[in-house]
């Protein structure tokens, strides 16, 4: 009998947990290139594709990043983080104040995996396109 509740408690346990809010783990390169951007005109938002970008983020396990726009390059650090259903991303560069960063602040980006595994931009917030990356294999 005392084993018959140990079992039920373990299963119930078990089936109880959210495994999908448990951050994946960091062990291998994710790179992500821009796929498109989204821009309001006129009242309308407008997509467009890009093909073949030159703009790459390169996550790496021990939670560093690169950013490659062209043949200029941003370095930094990035966190992970669940919230709202979403999985997000900050970025943080070492350099301050550059052309590069996408941002409604000064030294950060925020990103988080939309319905399709884009990672997405909130650029547009502060009056910028809305960036759109998908990972690469």
């Amino acid at each position: 009998m005392k084993q018959s509740l140990i079992f039920a408690f373990l299963v119930l346990i078990a089936f109880s947990c959210d495994f999908n809010d448990m951050p994946e783990p960091r062990d291998e390169t994710q790179k992500w290139a821009l796929a498109g951007y989204q821009v309001e005109v006129s009242g309308d938002l407008e997509y467009t594709n890009i093909q073949d970008s030159a703009y790459v983020y390169s996550l790496l396990p021990d939670g560093s990043f690169s950013k490659k726009v062209g043949e200029y390059e941003l370095k930094g650090t990035y966190e992970e983080s669940f919230s709202d259903g979403l999985k997000r991303y900050k970025f943080m560069y070492t350099s301050k104040n550059s052309l590069l960063i996408h941002s409604c602040a000064t030294s950060t980006e925020d990103y988080f995996i939309n319905s399709k595994g884009q990672l997405t931009g909130t650029w547009d917030a502060c009056e910028g396109p809305k960036l759109y990356f998908n990972k690469q294999n």
